[in-house]
C-alpha cells in the first residue's frame, strides 16, 4: 500500500519454492514514472530464475 499512495511502481515475480512448494515470490519497486524500467528489470530476473513452476496439486 505504501507504493500506491507515493506513485512508485512494484512488480512481484516469482523466483522459487521451499521445500514443501510455497512459492517464493520477490517485490522489485522502481522510482516514480520509471514503470517500462522497472519490467525490463523483472523480465531480466525472471530470465536468469527460470521458468515457473505450478506448486504441487495445482
Amino acid at each position: 500500500m505504501p507504493f500506491n499512495l507515493s506513485g512508485h511502481p512494484a512488480v512481484v515475480i516469482p523466483v522459487g519454492q521451499t521445500q514443501k512448494s510455497l512459492s517464493i515470490g520477490l517485490q522489485i519497486v522502481g522510482k516514480r514514472w520509471r514503470e517500462m524500467k522497472l519490467f525490463a528489470i523483472a523480465k531480466e530476473i525472471d530470465q536468469m530464475v527460470g521458468a515457473f513452476q505450478s506448486p504441487k496439486g495445482y
